[in-house]
């Protein structure tokens, strides 16, 4: 299991990748994402041997800071090492993508930038691998089916309204579905349920508040809608892997 994420992309032949749940190959032209906290082995045919790019990024390290974090056997694997906690709306589980040259091209850029290690390699390099993920989000996945429409309205609605007091049966009303049955197909094709979708966009907007203004904690919990401070706090603690304050004095 790995630390951060994993980014795999074939320039030429075929292997293979084994996950906790499926085997998936990968052929030129292809592109992996595994998360951190999940199993895989990469597995490569002797006779026909396969190029990739290979490249290791966490979150909240994307500028490069020269942070290494090696792979450890399932038993022994520790998530208080994780450099952060796990976004479920980026790349929740293992991802292929297939069909996505442009991938390798701007692979090839950001690791011959990094080689060169000219003047402000580290922003460029994050800029080159922020698009590469753009890009990849914007993909449809290898076998999975279109996300449903009311899907993707529910998804667009929560990021507008991600302040508001947003319950089960108003969104059931709105919508036009039984409450139960909206959240479990929201989080099929989302991987995670509606109301942590709407906790990751209020943190995400915390992290704005904390390091461009000075706004107190409580001042940040009222303008996102939680309920309180305390409630604040412990919701940033638990999708951030550390404190607001932390996160504030750059210790994120």
């Amino acid at each position: 299991k790995a630390y951060d994420y994993r980014l795999f992309a074939i320039r030429e032949g075929e292997c293979a990748a084994e996950t906790e749940t499926k085997r998936l190959t990968l052929r030129a032209g292809s592109c992996l994402i595994i998360p951190p906290d999940h199993a895989y082995r990469m597995l490569f045919h002797r006779d026909a041997p396969a190029t990739l790019y290979n490249i290791n990024f966490s979150l909240s390290y994307l500028p490069g800071k020269g942070q290494a974090f090696r792979p450890d056997p399932p038993a022994r694997f520790c998530p208080e090492r994780m450099p952060e906690a796990p976004d479920p709306a980026f790349f929740p589980v293992p991802t292929l993508f297939q069909n996505v040259p442009q991938i390798q091209q701007t692979a090839a850029l950001l690791l011959s930038e990094r080689e060169k290690g000219d003047v402000y390699f580290n922003e460029l390099c994050s800029a080159f691998l922020k698009g590469m993920l753009l890009q990849l989000m914007r993909q449809p996945k290898a076998g999975e089916k279109p996300m449903p429409a009311v899907v993707e309205r529910l998804k667009q609605y929560l990021e507008e309204h991600s302040r508001e007091r947003i319950t089960a049966d108003n969104l059931g009303r709105m919508f036009g579905y039984h409450p139960f049955y909206l959240n479990r197909l929201f989080r099929r094709y989302v991987h995670q349920t509606i109301h942590l979708y709407q906790m990751h966009y209020r943190i995400r907007d915390a992290c704005v508040l904390l390091v461009t203004t000075q706004l107190s904690m409580k001042e940040i919990a009222d303008r996102l809608g939680f309920s309180s401070p305390s409630y604040f706090s412990e919701t940033f603690r638990k999708l951030r892997g550390v404190s607001p304050m932390d996160y504030r004095s750059g210790m994120h």
